[in-house]
């Protein structure tokens, strides 16, 4: 049976990558949506696999019509920005709803998951730099909120054989890296100008990384922290998501050469 992947935001840029990359390895994408059914449908067709569902991330239930479907692996990649950059000036009314969309709704949607999806093996978060604190507002509020889920579901669920790992791309071409562009008085020009190669990346980059992380790279202990931001490098950086909020020594994350034609494990050292 092929690999279901539901992934919520699927009828955007990221999450839209993310399934067309997955139906490339042969997994049957369930692609969330909440505004654009139509795009999700597009997204279907290009995959020649799969199905579409719709999610509201900032309801109790989702907003589902009925049972979610099972899913072995779930991709949060949906997302909510608001034009508001200052967190002092921000209203009550904005961080609940950027807080629902882009922490606790992905954690309402993995508990629904956990309980209906006796086969689900894996969690994806796809968040952002701003998890770091680039960005500012409640919007960065917000990611950092969902790394945190991430990381405290990641050590909650490792000892039931559930995977958990975060994928921190930065600036991305997607129509919400326009606004935000928009939101701080630049343009995307301006944006790519401030990176290597003055391009930003692209969502199929985002898709394919996502991808390898799920079906090529094997697990690590306390999960996987990717992190892409091509102001600071070219290629990704695979980081440990336990190392997050820690408080012990700062560790660093080596790569263990190839052996016997075995992807490169990774182990942190103090």
């Amino acid at each position: 049976m092929s690999t279901r992947v539901l992934i919520s935001g699927g009828s955007g840029g990221i999450g839209g990558a993310v399934a067309m990359a997955c139906a490339s390895r042969g997994a049957w994408p369930i692609v969330g949506y909440f505004h654009h059914e139509s795009r999700a449908r597009d997204v279907v067709r290009v995959c020649g696999a799969g199905g579409t569902i719709r999610i509201d991330l900032t309801r109790d239930d989702l907003g589902l019509s009925g049972r979610l479907p099972e899913a072995d692996v779930v991709v949060h990649c949906a997302g909510m920005i608001t034009p508001q950059r200052s967190l002092v000036q921000s209203t009550p009314v904005e961080l609940i709803r950027l807080l629902e969309a882009n922490a606790l709704g992905p954690l309402r949607l993995t508990q629904m998951l956990l309980a209906d999806s006796p086969g689900l093996r894996h969690v994806v978060f796809v968040l952002s730099t701003a998890v770091a604190c680039r960005g500012t507002g409640p919007y960065a509020l917000s990611k950092v909120t969902g790394l945190a889920i991430s990381r405290l579901l990641a050590t909650e669920l490792g000892p039931r054989g559930v995977r958990v790992d975060a994928i921190v791309p930065g600036w991305t071409e997607t129509e919400m890296a326009s606004a935000a562009a928009k939101a701080s008085g630049r343009c995307l020009d301006e944006i790519r100008s401030g990176h290597f190669d003055d391009r930003i990346l692209r969502p199929d980059e985002i898709g394919e990384l996502c991808a390898e992380l799920l079906f090529d790279t094997p697990a690590r202990p306390g999960g996987h922290l990717l992190v892409w931001d091509r102001r600071d490098s070219r290629d990704p950086a695979w980081l440990g998501l336990d190392t997050t909020f820690s408080l012990e020594p700062a560790r660093r994350t080596e790569f263990i050469p190839l052996q016997d034609g075995k992807r490169n494990e990774f182990r942190s050292t103090i």
